[in-house]
């Protein structure tokens, strides 16, 4: 399957939209190279074979990473759920949780390690509660 992939640009822009949205105008970004993997790693072939091979796996890297690895000043979080639900929506999906399950989402990612077990646990999640969107 051909996956669609979020660019740099677009993860700045997203943080950019965030900080504005909660009346925040701090744009800084402090670990460029963090934009780097994020936008390459879910994309990256070893040996013919994807590194991360399902949708939902990406998804999870993506979230996982962007949460961890703290590229910008502030609104990490935020960014890394909008850009995840962005990611799963550009490939056909939408994320359908409330908020209250979002939040929990985010705290459990946020407090956990970052480890492959999580991202294993985050992609379960992201699966059971996304939906095929009409194209």
């Amino acid at each position: 399957m051909e996956y669609r992939y979020l660019s740099s640009s677009d993860l700045i822009y997203v943080n950019k939209r965030v900080l504005e949205f909660t009346g925040e105008k701090q744009e800084v970004i402090q670990y460029p190279e963090g934009l780097s993997v994020i936008i390459e790693q879910p994309q990256m072939v070893l040996f013919g074979h994807e590194l991360y091979p399902s949708l939902w796996l990406k998804a999870a890297f993506i979230l996982q990473k962007s949460t961890k690895k703290h590229i910008f000043t502030d609104g990490n979080k935020r960014t890394a759920y909008v850009i995840t639900k962005l990611f799963l929506k550009l490939n056909g999906y939408g994320l359908k949780v409330s908020k209250s399950q979002g939040i929990a989402l985010m705290l459990s990612v946020t407090t956990s390690a970052d480890s492959e077990e999580m991202m294993q646990k985050v992609a379960v999640f992201l699966e059971k509660n996304s939906v095929r969107s009409n194209k």
